[in-house]
This record gives structure tokens, sequence and C-alpha cells, in this order.
């Protein structure tokens, strides 16, 4: 069967915030002085599959961002555009039943925009891996990444490591973002794996799970692609998703399944969800310090520097993160990175929409 790729680049990131905006978020972010994440998501997965079989589906809202940061690779017919954000059961939902029915069968790999990899063979190794045991078992297939620290920002995967040699395993739970404490535990088991989001499966294998776990999300969005070629077709998706449940597909349908694989990569892998993460990415000082921009620091250790358009001086602080923008500076505690969403929400309520 022909092997299709779906990048979802639909997020807002706002614990990325004040580098990650609604209009700009964290998908087109530079990493490594180079090119953004989804153009680098994009160059790791064309290895694999070539990019008339590549897609990316997004908000409407940030079709012009997209296009015309993707257009020298990616053809225009392959942005697939949701009408509002509706979580990666939606998402992927979408993307399925559409390419259903353009190709009418196929082995469908869902990658996130946002991913950070180092090691590019291995990252390919995984994902040909996880297209040939969705193509032999029909079944839905998962990547997981040993866990480089207790992190609190991520799902987890329980498997069955018995056969710990081996590269492909069963799921025996997933574990949704822990708290500290618990991710410490689960990682000395060493019985668990990160949950890196990516998921491979054949079109009517991922169709099956939707009728079973999800069927509201499977008939509407079915019903609404019926209508998509139509000049009104548009409205037809728009009421589909407004009719359907806000929930991740790793929710509502993975963590009910009997027979979910897992292939166990071997590449180092960042979620860049937060800007600690994002520091995995920039260059450090003698001192700890993760430094991107224009600084210069006295007594300064194990913080995040972060500066675009001026120079940032810092004197006697540990474990910081300061992020200066045109128009926001951000200072807080290096251990509240995840909590930075919560300052956006602030603002939303305050009165500094334009600033989001």
């Amino acid at each position: 069967m022909d092997k299709f790729a779906v990048i979802m680049a639909g997020g807002s990131g706002t614990r990325l915030w004040p580098l990650s905006r609604e209009v700009k978020p964290k998908q087109f972010i530079n990493i490594n002085d180079g090119n953004c994440m989804l153009i680098q998501t994009i160059q790791r997965i064309c290895e694999i599959v070539p990019a008339d079989k590549c897609f990316i589906v997004t908000n409407k809202e940030l079709l012009d961002i997209t296009w015309n940061t993707v257009k020298d690779i990616i053809p225009y017919s392959n942005l697939l555009l949701e009408p509002e954000k509706k979580n990666t059961a939606a998402c992927i939902a979408f993307a399925t039943l559409l390419l259903k029915e353009r190709f009418g069968e196929g082995i469908v790999c869902f990658i996130p925009a946002d991913g950070y990899v180092k090691e590019h063979k291995p990252y390919k190794e995984a994902i040909e891996l996880a297209f040939t045991v969705a193509e032999k078992n029909d079944d839905l297939v998962i990547i997981g990444i040993a866990p480089a620290y207790p992190a609190t920002g991520y799902g987890y995967i329980q498997i069955d490591n018995e056969n710990e040699a081996e590269k492909v395993l069963t799921v025996l739970r997933f574990i949704e973002k822990p708290d500290l404490e618990t991710a410490k535990k689960l990682i000395s088991t060493g019985e668990y794996l990160w949950n890196s989001g990516i998921l491979a499966g054949s079109m009517d294998s991922i169709i099956r799970s939707l009728t079973e776990y999800l069927p509201e999300h499977y008939i509407k969005i079915y019903e609404a692609i019926k209508h998509v070629n139509e000049e009104n077709g548009n409205t037809y998706i728009e009421k589909a998703y407004n009719e359907i449940q806000n929930i991740s597909f790793d929710t509502g349908i993975l963590e009910k399944c009997n027979n979910v694989y897992v292939v166990k990569g071997l590449f180092d892998w960042d979620d860049i969800g937060c800007i600690d993460a994002l520091s995995k990415t920039m260059a450090s000082d003698a001192d700890g310090n993760a430094i991107k921009g224009e600084y210069l620091g006295v007594d300064t250790f194990n913080s995040v520097i972060v500066g675009e358009d001026k120079l940032i001086v810092t004197m006697s602080v540990d474990n910081l993160i300061v992020v200066s923008t045109k128009d926001v500076i951000l200072v807080c505690p290096r251990n509240k990175a995840q909590d930075i969403k919560k300052v956006v929400e602030k603002l939303r309520g305050n009165g500094y929409k334009s600033l989001l």
C-alpha cells in the first residue's frame, strides 16, 4: 500500500509564549539558528515519504503563514484546513477521511510538527518500522521514546517489556502528564516510554477505531466530507466540528484499544512544549546557561536566555527563564516553564489579547 505522512501543525504553543503567538505559533519558531520546526519535520519525513504524499493539517487561520513557509516543498492541495481547533481526534479523523476519499487506501503516519530530533537515521528507521508493523498487523502503532529525565509535560506509555530487546512491543496503558514524583517513579521501573505523539495505521484501521470508540467523530466528519467539493462545502465541515467533542486521539481511542503496538524510537527526541525544552536546541555557556541572542551575564547559572532585539544582562541569578521580544519581557523560574500558559490565560482576561 502507498504510504502517506500527515503533519499536525495546528497547535498554539501557549507554553512557549511570548516566542509563540496565535498568529505565529511554535511550529514556526526557528531552532538551532536554522529552519523552523515545521520545515525540519517536513525535511525529516520527506526522506521516507515523497513530498506529494506529505500533508499538513492546520487551522484555517494559519493558512497564509503555513503556505508561505512550506510552498517550496509541499503542494498547495496538500494543506488540509480545519475550521477550528478541536484536538487530535478531530484532526486525525478529518485527515484520514479526506485521504480515504482521495486515495481509497494506504498507510498513514501522523507526526506532530513540533518534535525536535537530532539523529535522522534512527528516526527514519523507527518511522519505516511503524509503517511496516501497521501494514502487516492492520493495527495502530505509536512510537515511544526511552525517557531521558522525569518530564511532567509528556504522556507516558507502559510497555510489556518481557522482551525488552525487541523494537516492537505492545502497550499496556497510557499515563497523561504525571506530576514530578510520579514521573520519577515511572522511569525508575524501566517499563515506560515517552509518548512521541507519532501514530501510524492503515486508513481502514484508523477509521475502524473511530467507528468503535468515537462514532460521532466518524459519522459527522464522514457526512461533511461528502460535500467537501461543493461550493459551500466548508460549511458542512464547520458544522461537524462545532458538534463533535473536543478530545485527544489518545484519550478517545488509544487508551481504550486492546491491541496497540509501540515501536521503540532509538533517537534523541523532545516535544518542544515549553521554553525549558526549547533550551535543549540552544547553545550553552560554561555556566550552564542556554543562550539565544545578545547576552552578557555575571554570576548567572543554569538559566535560559532568549533575546530577539536587545542585549539581555543578568547578575547573580540561577535557574531563571528570561525572554525579551519586541513587545514583551518574560522572567520566571525555570522549573515553572510548564505554567507559562497560566500567564497567557491571565493576559487574555486582562485586555492584552493583542500580545497573544
